[in-house]
């Protein structure tokens, strides 16, 4: 896979050190299911600034921000994917979680099947209770996702095209061929990006006070915190399938510097997540990679960034360094600090 390169847009605050400019637009993170809060994080728009923008009523905003919410938050979809999948939702339910159809035996938001009948299977019978309520149909979801469902997620939870996300969610969730009248496949796909153009200038992490999660960056180790070991601005055996001044380039040699290693196909800064054989949490860890998702704290909204994790204090917060950031040189390495209650919402990718 080639990577790519991620943008970030950031002022002078003073002197010595930057603050990323306010400019998210798109992205998601996520962890495991085996719960959910609307107020988890990944769109920062309110249910009424959502109804007055899309012109439907606040109730039905809310389940569109909780839809897309739990699988950015929970099952690590990008804003294209999870805009697909409210394509298919919209199309099947209108995002009422108590919708019916008595003939088809289907509930819900995505009208599962085996309801008030079998006659089209019973996926409800994977459900933890037989509840028409979100918290109830969102789990069942994730445990579809993550169980028979998966090719759905290994697909739609990576697109960067909301247009064709929503055609994969539609034939392999819904089991609906493109070829058939049901999948309205050009109006699916025009709500798909409706709502993408929608939503994509809204994702980003939020703090309790509202304000988006970006850090503050520095061109320097800042007052206060500590780095073990410099960079060496050298390129280890493996960094080759990394571009030279990527942030994936950056962190793959400036891990292999300190002794942990990573594979040489990552992917894309907000992929290394997803990377299938290492540990991941959101617990902050020194020198693990911290893998922002597609637009998460200024990251590019299609590619994601990563940066790598210098120090963690006793309270929590953490310093990062980072590569290829707009406004500086070429390999230049820069840094960055969060609090602590911001660097718990990131995905922390532990090295070998």
């Amino acid at each position: 896979m080639k990577k790519k390169k991620h943008l970030f847009l950031i002022g002078m605050f003073i002197p010595i050190f930057f603050i990323f400019l306010l400019v998210i637009v798109a992205g998601g993170t996520s962890s495991s299911a085996d719960s959910f809060s609307s107020s988890a994080g990944s769109l920062n728009i309110t249910s009424k600034d959502l109804a007055s923008k899309a012109n439907i009523s606040e109730e039905k905003a809310q389940n569109v921000i909780d839809i897309a919410n739990y699988l950015m938050s929970k099952e690590r979809f990008s804003i294209q994917g999870a805009s697909g999948a409210l394509a298919v939702a919209e199309r099947e339910s209108g995002f009422d979680p108590k919708a019916e159809n008595i003939g088809g035996g289907v509930a819900g938001i995505f009208q599962w099947s085996g309801w008030s009948n079998t006659v089209n299977g019973n996926r409800w019978s994977k459900a933890e209770s037989r509840t028409l309520s979100m918290d109830v149909e969102l789990k069942l979801m994730s445990a579809e996702l993550n169980g028979a469902y998966k090719r759905t997620k290994d697909l739609v939870s990576v697109s960067t095209d909301p247009r064709q996300a929503s055609l994969d969610w539609s034939q392999y969730y819904e089991g609906v061929a493109l070829s058939d009248g049901q999948t309205k496949a050009d109006k699916l796909q025009d709500d798909a990006q409706k709502w993408y153009d929608l939503l994509k200038d809204h994702v980003g992490f939020s703090s309790e006070n509202g304000q988006s999660v970006n850090g503050v960056m520095y061109a320097s180790i800042p007052n206060g915190w500590e780095v073990e070991t410099p960079f060496s601005g050298q390129a280890y055996n493996g960094s080759g399938s990394y571009p030279q001044g990527q942030c994936t380039w950056y962190v793959y040699n400036r891990a292999y510097q300190l002794g942990i290693k990573f594979d040489s196909f990552m992917g894309n800064g907000g992929d290394w997540a997803s990377k299938a054989g290492y540990s991941v949490s959101h617990e902050p860890k020194l020198h693990t990679a911290l893998s922002f998702v597609q637009g998460q704290a200024g990251s590019d909204p299609t590619y994601g960034h990563v940066a790598f994790v210098e120090q963690v204090k006793d309270d929590g917060s953490i310093l990062i360094s980072e590569m290829n950031v707009t406004g500086l040189p070429p390999l230049t390495v820069s840094y960055r600090t969060f609090s602590a209650d911001e660097a718990k919402q990131f995905w922390y990718v532990e090295g070998k």
